[in-house]
């Protein structure tokens, strides 16, 4: 047998419905219908939108018909609701957007022009222009204009794109709002931009130019900025870097060619730490090949109760103060790891781990694996204590800086004040963390 789902949306006190929908030539009509108060009915084969034609109370009458007879075998109708006018958006202010290109310079000038608006309201124009010659398009430029409108019901605003990228179709789409209510949305304004502006006249087009305020006759390299001594380098870069800018032979020292200058440098040798720490370490920063020895995290094991949560802070004792590791799971099978006793109940077992130099520090507590993160990292394990068993439980844990590993394992027992057997463990395995983040003193590189 097939079966239609006839949809209808009514008004208090109408028999006849605003809006009608039908789901045809069912095999079954045992679907599933959900009714939602803004008239949209989902169903197995689709969607539908009722809309009402009226203001006020409606709801939505669904009819299963058997179609060799057209019987009504079952009906659904939904809660009342309220339909009310739509008041969103009460202004009716608009824009419209023109670009007009520079006569002897050849660039853009848009124009956004708004009518009908209101005194006193707050209206925003969020615009971006987009290079829609690469595909996907590439945004070259955004902004936005907020301004609260005074006398008056129009205002015009130009946007001088003198500085672009050169383009043979720059395109700018403006989204014009109220307040916090979108009104409209202005794209498609497109223009071939190739500007040949130099506001400041220092012989460097304004879209390559990195210092637009030049003084008049200034000598400049390529990117607009003074170099008073015509050695390729910017005079005030130079004299950042401790150089002369009115001596062409005095250059700027850059001992690892990274263009970055030894004084701005914060890793002027470029080994990978920073000079501060290189000072602290007895190395030398200018040296590549001398650096501080790799220091490994230094991990410590605290427990605390259940009740009380993962601890935060660790500034009590810790159980095991500094975890003793080994580098291969062959030394892990022979060591005889450490004891600790603790009475009955359920605990969380919080392995604790900081890296002096920075790294970023992975933990792993048995199979559960935390980080990387930098610096400073704890994971916690809860252990409930079950009476009548006999047997322990070691709790593997491993940490690695990224070029280190090591490993090591604990044995938790229950402290016990009876010649009865020690009972042991059942490991709940939801393992939970808490991620510190660390600053990293060490410079973090993608090698």
């Amino acid at each position: 047998l097939q079966f239609d789902l006839d949809c209808g949306l009514y008004e208090d006190g109408s028999t006849a419905p605003e809006d009608t929908h039908s789901w045809q030539n069912f095999n079954a009509w045992s679907n599933y219908f959900i009714f939602q108060s803004n008239g949209q009915i989902n169903a197995s084969t689709g969607t539908a939108d009722l809309i009402p034609t009226n203001a006020g109370t409606h709801h939505i009458e669904c009819n299963v018909v058997r179609n060799f007879d057209n019987a009504v075998i079952g009906r659904i109708v939904s809660n009342d609701f309220n339909v009310i006018d739509d008041t969103t958006n009460q202004d009716d202010a608009s824009i419209s957007v023109a670009v007009d290109m520079h006569a002897d310079y050849q660039y853009a000038n848009v124009t956004i022009s708004a009518v009908d608006l209101d005194a006193g309201q707050e209206y925003t124009y969020d615009w971006i222009v987009h290079d829609n010659v690469p595909i996907p398009p590439v945004t070259l430029l955004e902004n936005d204009v907020i301004w609260t409108q005074g006398t008056g019901d129009v205002s015009e605003y130009v946007l001088e794109f003198h500085d672009l990228q050169d383009t043979t179709n720059a395109c700018i789409t403006v989204v014009f709002s109220a307040g916090d209510t979108e009104l409209q949305t202005v794209s498609n304004v497109c223009w071939a931009s190739a500007s040949t502006s130099d506001h400041d006249g220092d012989g460097v087009y304004d879209k390559n130019d990195q210092c637009d305020n030049t003084p008049a006759g200034s000598v400049v390299q390529a990117d607009g900025c003074s170099d008073a001594d015509g050695d390729g380098f910017d005079s005030n870069y130079e004299i950042d870097c401790g150089s002369d800018p009115n001596d062409g032979n005095v250059v700027p020292e850059d001992y690892d060619g990274d263009g970055t200058c030894d004084l701005l440098d914060t890793d002027a040798d470029g080994d990978g730490f920073l000079n501060d720490d290189e000072i602290m370490a007895g190395t030398l920063p200018l040296d590549e090949t001398s650096y501080p020895a790799n220091r490994l995290p230094t991990c410590s094991l605290y427990y605390s109760l259940e009740v009380d949560g993962i601890p935060t802070t660790f500034e009590g004792n810790a159980a095991i103060p500094a975890l003793s590791g080994v580098t291969a799971q062959v030394g892990l099978d022979s060591m005889v790891p450490p004891v600790i006793t603790i009475p009955a109940g359920s605990y969380y077992m919080t392995a604790h781990c900081i890296d002096l130099d920075g790294d970023d520090i992975t933990v792993t507590v048995n199979d559960i694996t935390i980080g990387p993160v930098a610096g400073e990292v704890s994971a916690g394990a809860l252990i409930v204590i079950e009476e009548n068993v006999s047997e322990t439980v070691d709790v593997t844990i491993t940490w690695t800086d990224g070029s280190e590993t090591l490993m090591t394992m604990v044995t938790v027992e229950m402290k016990s004040d009876s010649t009865a057997p020690i009972p042991g463990f059942g490991i709940i395995m939801g393992l939970s963390a808490v991620l510190l983040a660390g600053l990293a003193s060490r410079k973090k590189y993608g090698n």
